[in-house]
């Protein structure tokens, strides 16, 4: 194919996408973002298996339970993931990185289980999860690392990745962490593969990101920056960064809100991240708007009392159309715009 999707189960016609989740997790260990509780009783919360009595403390505090952070079973990552089907969606974008516990043989087998379409991501976290070895690796190893992957498959298992991404990235950004870049944008350049990035929570980490990649050569075009609902918190910063041709990913999508203290941060709802769609729409940059819930930890998913990965379809595409959205306008969304910035078209 001149131009395709690769799949956990092999190449695809774009065209086979439909309604695409382009930012989400359905196995996972999230352990890297784990901040320990001192006080006695917040630890031993910390440490309790999520359940419907302590879910409220767990909301407000995500990343600080352990339970919490591991996404580990996969009958339950079918079950959530065959909610979205059911709703009418057909692709899942899967970006855990190597410092997530990525597990190729684990997409495959829930891809082959629920028959929806899995895209596998690559590369790494933010560099305070990374092991010694990887602190020592250069910018050749990183990009040798995503041609192997692109070409051949990841580590043995002949399973090749679809996306680079999420790249994490902290602020100010580590050099290691720009090492990865500098390697994404070269790989990217040479096979089309697109990237997707994880930034720093500063409003001036995207468009450093995105210098770093067209230094590289990278197609800006191919590039989606995620986590812009708790990044670029002013109409104009979101302009300035869709100027560039990078795609403005809005994944907090079901969340209403950071409440951890160690995560301070302003975050819209989605009645806020719905207003804030349409007037990127009205400023003509409709085509550069990607939406997903991130499913990262345990209290995100219906089984735990979550919102899952059927939201985008049972709630928030209603609440488009009540705010005047066509259905064309919501395919775009949905299925043009993820199908677009998937697409691997080689040189």
């Amino acid at each position: 194919m001149r131009e395709y999707v690769m799949t956990v189960l092999g190449p695809i016609e774009s065209t086979d996408m439909g309604v695409t989740l382009p930012h989400e997790h359905l196995v996972m260990n999230f352990k890297s973002i784990y901040k320990e509780h001192r006080a006695a009783t917040d630890y031993a919360k910390a440490h309790e298996p999520v359940s419907l009595e302590n879910l409220d403390w767990v909301r407000k505090h995500r990343f600080s339970n352990f339970d919490n952070l591991m996404l580990l079973n996969e009958n339950v990552a079918i079950k959530e993931a065959l909610m979205f089907k059911q709703e009418g969606g057909q692709t899942i974008i899967d970006v855990s990185n190597r410092n997530h516990g990525r597990d190729p043989r684990a997409l495959a087998r829930i891809s082959r289980a629920t028959g929806l379409n899995i895209v596998m991501g690559a590369g790494y976290y933010w560099e305070k999860a990374w092991s010694a070895d990887e602190l020592e690796k250069g910018i050749e190893d990183f990009y040798e690392e995503f041609l192997k992957e692109i070409n051949d498959g990841v580590d043995e298992t002949g399973i090749k990745i679809g996306v680079m991404g999420e790249i994490g990235c902290s602020w100010p950004l580590k050099e290691g962490e720009k090492k990865v870049l500098k390697a994404a944008g070269r790989a990217q350049k040479e096979t089309g593969v697109p990237i997707n990035i994880h930034p720093g929570w500063n409003k001036r980490a995207p468009m450093e990101i995105l210098e770093i990649l067209s230094a590289e050569g990278a197609n800006l075009n191919s590039v989606i920056m995620s986590h812009v609902d708790r990044t670029l918190l002013t109409h104009e910063s979101r302009c300035e960064v869709a100027k560039t041709g990078c795609y403005l990913e809005y994944d907090a999508i079901g969340r209403e809100g950071y409440f951890d203290l160690d995560f301070i941060v302003d975050i819209p709802n989605d009645n806020y991240r719905a207003n804030e769609i349409l007037k990127l729409m009205d400023a003509g940059f409709q085509n550069r708007i990607l939406l997903s819930c991130d499913v990262c930890t345990k209290d995100m998913c219906c089984t735990y009392g979550g919102h899952g990965y059927a939201h985008i379809l049972r709630y928030f595409v209603p609440l488009l159309r009540k705010k005047g959205l066509t259905n064309d306008e919501i395919n775009t969304l949905i299925i043009d715009n993820p199908r677009n910035a998937l697409t691997i078209r080689p040189k």
